[in-house]
């Protein structure tokens, strides 16, 4: 029984300690690959970043306040392929789209604090046999200084 319960608080450690390594290892990528491109706007704090595996795909509520000036991207490691992300507002009203529009950073201001909601797309592997690992998947927002 005692056994069966360090087994336990073992495989949950292990679990837990993996979870903060990707994470970190996530971070330490946007620093180096995704931050340089959001310039000349400052990072915020918003910044959120998970591992994805191929045909995932995940939605986030942001917050985006009255007279800021924003742009939000989403950076992908490039082992994931053409991740692409939409902007829909809170009635669904979709209010950007990478694919439509080519980018991975959309620049914006809103006249009213408002809540958006961040979609995520990465896409399917199109080869079945093939192993493609997990990769990072970021969404950061700036600011620029008026």
């Amino acid at each position: 029984m005692i056994q069966k319960h360090i087994k336990s608080v073992i495989a949950t450690t292990l679990l837990t300690a993996a979870t903060l390594f990707a994470s970190a290892q996530c971070k330490n990528i946007a620093k180096k690959q995704c931050f340089p491109q959001l310039a000349p706007y400052i990072q915020n704090g918003q910044f959120n970043s998970a591992k994805f595996a191929p045909g995932e795909n995940a939605e986030i509520q942001m917050v985006f306040y009255a007279g800021q000036n924003y742009r939000l991207m989403v950076c992908a490691e490039s082992i994931l392929g053409d991740v692409s992300f939409k902007i829909i507002d809170m009635e669904k009203n979709e209010l950007y789209s990478s694919k439509k529009s080519g980018s991975k950073m959309w620049d914006f201001n809103v006249a009213s604090t408002q809540a958006f909601i961040v979609q995520v797309d990465v896409p399917a592997n199109d080869t079945p046999n093939e192993i493609i690992p997990d990769g990072c998947v970021s969404i950061i927002v700036g600011f620029k200084k008026q």
